[in-house]
């Protein structure tokens, strides 16, 4: 049970950082504020199940706790490639310098 749970939140951790650099650029100061809130218990909660079990000598729980941060990075890039931010602010940039 531990492990699914720390897949979760390492998943949607992973999603929530996209979500804060998004919101940042978008300077969206409420929705950044209230994901922050969400981050910080997400990331405690996490950490403290994965050190606790680590701790007690379950190294499978160290592979669950990057393997899932990082498929929950790979979800979150995927999902937002339709809205291409990297072209939108590389262009605002670049007419900014014109």
């Amino acid at each position: 049970m531990d492990y699914i749970l720390v897949a979760i939140l390492q998943m949607v951790l992973s999603v929530c950082k996209v979500y804060e650099v998004r919101w940042s650029y978008e300077d969206d100061v409420m929705r950044l504020t209230l994901l922050s809130f969400l981050m910080a218990f997400v990331w405690i909660l996490g950490t403290a199940i994965g050190v606790h079990a680590v701790i007690n000598g379950d190294y499978i729980m160290m592979g669950v706790y990057v393997l899932f941060g990082g498929l929950g990075k790979i979800i979150a890039i995927k999902f937002f490639r339709q809205n291409n931010y990297r072209k939108k602010i590389f262009k605002s940039i670049k007419n900014e310098e014109n």
